[in-house]
């Protein structure tokens, strides 16, 4: 769980990293529904995460250093204060758009997860490929998630299996995980769900693909 806020800036905490593990970005602001609740999550789930699950907070700092004049300030990981900026954070976004050609932000909180490339593209750091994400808000609305809280236990458990499954392969260097797989399993694991994953999955509001359709 790190307050990077451009791409450049986790490609270069990517190339850090060692072997295969998951990549998600977080698109939350302080100013949306139930923000404050996620917000107040952050050192947890950075504790959670580990090695298994790199988590980037966009439009977040430890300090701007005073790049931009709309500074919020926000509880972050180990007791620290962070800066919040919605321009820096309209900035990232527009910096996703060029990288995931079939991705617009939906202006409430989402979760994009794709995995590093260290091991399959030399001095390339985020595979986008097969990226998927989540609209947060929409999927509790419709009764896939009960809660977020929930979902990102369950989203840390099985980046876990999936890490652990890929690593177990002799020929690690070639094998890619597979991001919607880890959101199967997800979201298969929240009890209650009203209908099938492979169901819920179809509805391109909740969750979308580098498959989806341009809409």
């Amino acid at each position: 769980m790190l307050p990077i806020n451009n791409i450049a800036g986790i490609e270069k905490q990517e190339e850090k990293k060692e072997g295969n593990h998951v990549i998600a970005f977080l698109l939350v602001k302080p100013s949306d529904d139930g923000a404050e609740s996620y917000i107040k999550k952050f050192n947890y789930w950075h504790q959670r995460s580990k090695e298994y699950c790199s988590i980037y907070l966009l439009g977040y700092s430890k300090k701007f250093n005073e790049k931009y004049q709309d500074i919020e300030y926000v509880k972050g990981i180990n007791n620290q204060i962070w800066e919040y900026s919605d321009e820096c954070f309209s900035e990232t976004c527009d910096e996703l758009k060029e990288r995931i050609k079939k991705w617009n932000y939906s202006g409430e909180p989402e979760l994009i997860v794709l995995q590093n490339s260290s091991s399959v593209k030399p001095r390339s750091y985020l595979d986008f490929s097969n990226y998927v994400c989540i609209d947060v808000n929409y999927g509790i609305s419709k009764g896939y998630i009960d809660s977020f809280a929930r979902f990102m236990e369950h989203f840390i458990d099985a980046c876990k299996r999936e890490v652990s499954a890929t690593s177990a392969i002799s020929i690690i260097q070639k094998k890619k995980m597979s991001p919607r797989r880890i959101i199967e399993v997800t979201i298969d694991s929240i009890p209650k769900l009203p209908e099938p994953v492979s169901e819920i999955l179809k509805d391109e509001v909740f969750f979308r693909t580098c498959k989806a359709k341009i809409k």
